[in-house]
């Protein structure tokens, strides 16, 4: 017996037990009752009619059906109507049963059959009349029991479908119920009335006892292993669905609600291409499976395709002209493509308000359709109208569990944290197997713990014991230079203050995982940052294991809270990371240029319709980059094809609620086809001025024996291989190989640089450099001949020759940082700080997380007393490492010698803060205050001083001058 099931006494709601009352209703004496003149032969036809039908081999199953018609009839009839339903078959179906009824009109399950194809097509008033007749022929018949609770349930009289769901649940505990199809309609009435009752304990029996009775008694029924698995998927436990999902299929490989049911899971992972190759092979077996529609619709939308969503959701209406679920979806699409109204008064003027008015007036209890709306409306980043609408949800049927959850998990996302955690509480009372709520509550008992700095416009929540110094310095950067920059930049300013939220380790759980969960509820985001709209949430860079320029992912996400909010949320994800990362102002990455030089000339790009997946869900690391650096250049392209006001007349567009292709059209009179046309030649033109080589398509080395077989006069495939099996330590192959291609070209740059490489193995460094500089062309050098020769260079200390080389390198391939950085190793060796400092701004200037290069930046500036260089490149240190103190200490100084002298005092200070043994700093601490006029606290750092080392040098001097 399970722990949390028992017979409900007097008082108490009711719920599911093991224990029986002793009433026999086995499977085959119902059959038998139902078929008492049936021979053996005939049942033992029908139970392996039954079996192929279960299996999905319709066809089959079919034709055994239809050999039964003589002998059983009204089975045949039943039998012969799934086949079709199964297939989609829905009017045939229903046919076959009303011609059935006919002659059989005192059949119960005839009645129940058709009810519940009418019930799914919307047909309320026949399948009103079809309940009815079953129950007057077999008051318990359990399905139609199901049945007429639903049928309450969508004509929102609530009561009758409470008292429903209680009888099949008290039945339950009172009968021996062993038929497969009755534990199912059981177990669905239970589930409602579950939820309804917050009985959360009920799912684990219906998962662990009711549906694994239903295979015991029936082992090929496989809607049992479906229900359950959709009960998963309801608490976001998608192992366990899958695992549920994969057993329905091994039965039936051809159960189209299942492939639905996959697509659904495969939505809730943003793998939206899984997505609808799930849907379409449900549609496939079933063309009128209404989940299978609305899940290519849900797809759709989470790619920000919202017409496309709505041409299937109006082909998807007929099938069913009630179905909450697709009318919440069509006002979903209608409010995004229209826009959202901000009044009652004029909601009810617009499309979606029109489908609304009719939800309603039919069901005034319309949950279903307004969680579906605000479902439609969160996917597509409509996030205050999604939760106007889950609200509605929640006052229109307060017994539903999922839009108390999701309106919790949207106002986390919000920022409304203390709205949300009173939600999230009761959503977790109500269904404690939900991950995401689990998650996300958790995440508030985090952000319970943490302190919180308030500035201007923002407010920063951060764990005061590993991010103090961090939350000051952002605060800082916030206000100073991040809020007055872009707010005149974008010409806008958002309401309220933005909250930003650090999260470190905590409760053996990274910082990056406490992130993740903070806005999805699942620890599964790919990216140190993240905003919704009015709320950032970050990864602190001291938790991570490199850190990275928070300074620059601020200013990333600030520009996603000034774009949503402007555009009323209606920019789609790839404008807004296109705006974002140019607003950082760094160079292309080097990374970005080699797809760039790999992917175009192979045609292998986003576009438009596909970028918003390399974001939301890439297939690759490498996916993911490329969408940025797409979403970049499309940005670029615009400026450089319409003009630099081109970025800002799109986000007009978008703020005027137009989508991606009529925003095109209106700004730049152009078709989204001309558009991607122009695009992609500019992608070219980028390309064709990058002076990198294009590197030849990686091969193996069988691949490149199997070539150099077929192809032995190539000279460079040829070079390949051997600089292949020099890389296997397979010199004397090597050797061959570089010495056969040399003989018929001499001077071949790869094969002289395998043959350098061979020599220098065994020590002969002469010939290897006449090799190369054999090979060595000056006006077009080979990247690896010339990195090898100026190697050799440095390593003779002939440094002057060894710069020129990578000077040159670097002249001809400048978005190749390589160069400049063995560019700086020489200067560093020769002591050429000049030079040095050069080439090490180009460096910061194109790694933006390169926090060595802008230490010894901030080093030699110090040196040099160049104190404005000082002090951008100990901000820049500490923009990616806030726990330097050194940094610290390089600021201030070159704040004080900039006249900044309160500045310099806060820095001072979190310079000791961190390093509270440097004792030099604190007493520059205190000159630095007195400096800026803040004695009194001057004399308690003297003091702290003091009290560490009572003889340190000008301390006592200092502190009589201070003397009040």
């Amino acid at each position: 017996m399970s722990a949390n099931a028992c017979l409900p006494h007097q008082g108490e709601m009711l719920r599911l037990s093991r224990r029986r009352s002793g009433v026999g209703r086995t499977w085959w004496l119902a059959c038998l009752a139902l078929l008492p003149a049936l021979d053996v032969h005939a049942q033992q036809e029908l139970s392996r009619a039954r079996e192929l039908w279960l299996r999905g081999k319709y066809a089959e199953a079919e034709a055994a059906f239809q050999g039964l018609q003589s002998a059983a009839p009204v089975d045949a009839a039943l039998g012969l109507s799934r086949c079709q339903s199964s297939r989609g078959m829905f009017a045939q179906a229903a046919e076959r049963l009303e011609a059935a009824l006919a002659a059989h009109p005192d059949s119960a399950a005839l009645h129940v059959e058709l009810a519940e194809l009418a019930l799914a097509r919307g047909d309320y008033e026949r399948a009103s009349r079809a309940i009815e007749q079953a129950l007057k022929v077999e008051g318990e018949n359990l399905h139609a029991r199901w049945l007429e609770a639903e049928l309450a349930r969508l004509q929102g009289r609530l009561e009758d479908a409470d008292r429903g769901y209680a009888w099949l649940v008290d039945y339950y505990n009172t009968h021996e119920v062993v038929n497969a199809a009755e534990l199912r309609s059981i177990g669905l009435a239970a589930a409602q009335y579950a939820r309804w009752h917050r009985l959360s304990d009920q799912f684990r029996f219906l998962v662990n006892e009711l549906y694994p009775d239903a295979l015991a008694a029936e082992p090929a029924y496989w809607p049992a292993h479906y229900e359950a698995g959709l009960l998963y998927l309801e608490k976001y436990n998608q192992p366990e669905a899958e695992r549920e999902f994969k057993a329905a299929l091994a039965i039936n490989p051809n159960a189209a609600e299942v492939y639905a049911a996959l697509a659904q899971l495969a939505i809730q992972n943003y793998r939206l291409e899984d997505a609808q190759r799930a849907a379409a092979q449900a549609l496939e077996l079933n063309p009128n499976l209404l989940a299978a529609h609305w899940c290519r619709a849900d797809a759709h939308l989470a790619n920000f395709e919202t017409a496309e969503a709505l041409k299937i959701l109006q082909q998807a209406l007929p099938l069913n002209p009630y179905a909450e679920g697709t009318l919440g979806r069509l006002a979903a699409c209608y409010a995004v493509l229209d826009g959202v109204a901000d009044e009652p008064a004029a909601e009810a003027q617009t499309r979606y308000g029109q489908v609304i008015a009719q939800a309603t007036q039919r069901n005034p209890h319309a949950g279903d359709f307004f969680f579906a709306l605000a479902s439609a409306l969160d996917t597509t980043r409509r996030f205050p109208a999604a939760a106007r609408y889950y609200e509605e949800s929640v006052r229109r049927m307060p017994q539903l569990v999922a839009p108390r959850g999701a309106l919790g998990l949207l106002y986390l996302r919000l920022g409304e944290e203390e709205r949300a955690r009173q939600i999230l509480e009761e959503s977790f009372q109500s269904d404690p197997f939900n991950v995401r709520v689990k998650n996300s509550l958790e995440v508030l008992d985090v952000l319970a713990g943490y302190a919180v700095l308030e500035t201007e416009h923002f407010v920063l929540k951060f764990d005061r014991a590993h991010d103090a110094v961090l939350a000051r310095c952002a605060a800082r950067y916030l206000e100073e230079e991040v809020y007055p920059q872009l707010t005149r930049q974008f010409g806008f300013e958002p309401e309220g203050k933005t909250l930003f939220e650090f999260f470190s380790r905590n409760r053996n759980t990274s910082g990056h995982g406490w992130f993740s969960a903070r806005m999805v509820g699942l620890p599964y985001i790919g990216t140190v940052g993240a905003c919704a709209g009015r709320m950032v949430a970050l990864a602190s860079p001291n938790d991570m294991p490199k850190k990275y320029n928070w300074a620059r992912v601020l200013k990333h996400e600030f520009v996603h809270v000034l774009n949503l909010q402007q555009s009323r949320f209606n920019i789609p994800h790839w404008f807004t990371e296109a705006l974002a990362v140019e607003s950082e102002g760094y160079p292309r990455p080097q990374a970005w240029n080699e797809l760039l030089a790999e992917r175009v000339p192979r045609g292998e790009l986003f576009d438009l319709n596909t970028i918003n997946l390399g974001f939301i869900r890439p297939a690759s690391s490498l996916d993911w980059q490329m969408a940025y650096c797409q979403a970049q250049l499309y940005a670029q392209y615009m400026v450089a094809a319409y003009g630099d006001d081109a970025l800002a007349r799109m986000l007009a567009a978008y703020r005027d609620n137009l989508d991606t292709r009529a925003a095109l059209q209106r700004c730049f009179g152009t078709s989204q086809e001309e558009f991607e046309r122009g695009y992609q030649e500019y992608l070219r033109g980028v390309v064709a001025g990058l002076t990198s080589r294009a590197r030849a398509p990686a091969m193996s080395l069988a691949q490149l024996v199997r070539a150099h077989r077929e192809r032995p006069d190539d000279p460079d495939l040829a070079a390949r291989l051997a600089q292949a099996h020099f890389g296997r330590k397979a010199y004397p192959q090597a050797r061959a190989l570089a010495e056969q291609v040399l003989a018929g070209h001499p001077a071949h740059p790869l094969a002289s640089y395998v043959l350098a490489r061979v020599r220098l193995v065994v020590g002969e460094e002469k010939q290897a450099l006449a090799l190369l500089e054999a090979a060595f062309d000056p006006t077009d050098p080979e990247e690896h001949v010339l990195s090898l020769l100026a190697s050799l260079r440095l390593k003779a200390e002939q440094y002057e020759e060894a710069a020129r080389l990578y000077a040159l390198a670097a002249a001809r391939d400048p978005s190749n940082p390589q160069w400049l950085k063995s560019l700086a190793g020489v200067y560093l060796k020769t002591r050429d700080n000049q030079r040095l400092a050069e080439v090490l701004v180009k460096l910061a200037e194109a790694d933006a997380d390169d926090v060595l290069v802008r230490k010894k930046l901030a080093q030699l500036a110090v040196a040099d007393a160049r104190w404005e260089d000082a002090r951008r490149w100990a901000s820049e240190v500490l923009h990616i490492d806030t726990q330097d103190s050194q940094a610290h200490a390089q600021l201030a100084q070159a704040l004080n010698q900039l006249g900044q002298h309160p500045r310099a005092a806060e820095a001072y200070e979190l310079a000791v803060q961190l390093d509270p043994d440097q004792l030099a700093w604190r007493f520059a601490w205190a000159e630095t205050c007195h400096r800026a006029g803040q004695d009194a606290r001057a004399r308690e750092i003297l003091a702290e001083l003091l009290a560490r080392q009572p003889d340190y040098p000008g301390a006592h001097a200092l502190l009589e001058q201070l003397k009040p």
